[in-house]
This record gives C-alpha cells, structure tokens and sequence, in this order.
C-alpha cells in the first residue's frame, strides 16, 4: 500500500518541467508542498527533490518532510488538500505552490 509523504519546501520554478499542469511564473521562489506516493514511510529528500526537479523547481531549500496522516483530510482546515491527495495515489505526485512567498 502506498503511503502518501508530504514535503514541504521553498524552490525557484526554473521551467523545464516534465508534468503540464498550471505552473507559476519562471524565475520565482515559491512555498510547496510535494505529496509523494512512496512504498514506506521512510523520508528521502533525494527523492523529493528529484520530483521537484520534474516539476521544474530547482534551488530547493527548507525542505522538511512527514508522512500524510489520511484523516486529517476529513477536517474543515485540509479538506481543500484531498484532490492532491487524490491525484498523488493515481499519478505518483502532485504539487500546491503559494505564489511569489
């Protein structure tokens, strides 16, 4: 069973991206959190920061890491993060950025 890692991280879009999707403007750092599917529950930044890399997020600093706790997505304040969740387990990753933090 996969078990869904959340890394949060501060990064420089640099463009160059593997995966389409809404991405910010180039040349910008950003606040992100990363929601990996991993095999265990066991942090790897190398990994992390390779996704981050297709994501096209490069400069990553402050990155921290800890497994999602599945229930907490059931609340008024996370629910808004259960599509990530979602998107994680059927894709492998998904990715939230706050703009221009």
């Amino acid at each position: 069973m996969k078990t869904i890692i959340l890394y949060g991280f501060e990064g420089e879009f640099v463009g160059g991206n593997e995966y389409d999707y809404n991405h910010p403007e180039l040349n910008h750092i950003h606040k992100c959190i990363l929601f990996l599917a991993q095999d265990d529950q066991e942090i790897d930044f190398d990994l992390a920061k390779a996704e981050c890399l297709r994501y096209g997020f490069s400069n990553i600093k402050n990155i921290t890491g800890k497994a999602l706790v599945v229930d907490v997505l059931n609340t008024d304040n996370y629910r808004v993060f259960s599509g990530f969740y979602e998107e994680a387990l059927a894709e492998g990753s998904s990715i939230v950025y706050y703009p221009s933090t």
